[in-house]
């Protein structure tokens, strides 16, 4: 059973879905440049802690533990990117 919460930000949920997909895709796509799948991954994480800033900030909960944390979830993204990449 789908809730009214899942309901209301179904737009929210797939917009993310969408920029996470299509970072992945892009990355996958440009697999022998190393320097461009860098640059596809660092610009998936800024879309989505941008993302995550600006629905909070649509849905007037926004505060500073949630934007530390959306930074926090963007940089372990991150780092596990640079380990698999380099490894």
């Amino acid at each position: 059973m789908i809730t009214n919460s899942i309901k209301k930000h179904t737009g929210y949920y797939f917009s993310l879905i969408i920029i996470l997909a299509l970072g992945i895709f892009l990355s996958l796509q440009t697999s022998g440049d190393r320097q461009l799948q860098m640059l596809i991954m660092v610009m998936t994480v800024f879309f989505y802690v941008a993302w995550g800033i600006l629905h909070h900030l649509l849905e007037h909960d926004l505060n500073i533990k949630i934007v530390i944390e959306y930074v926090l979830i963007g940089s372990l993204a991150m780092s596990i990117v640079l380990f698999l990449v380099r490894g």
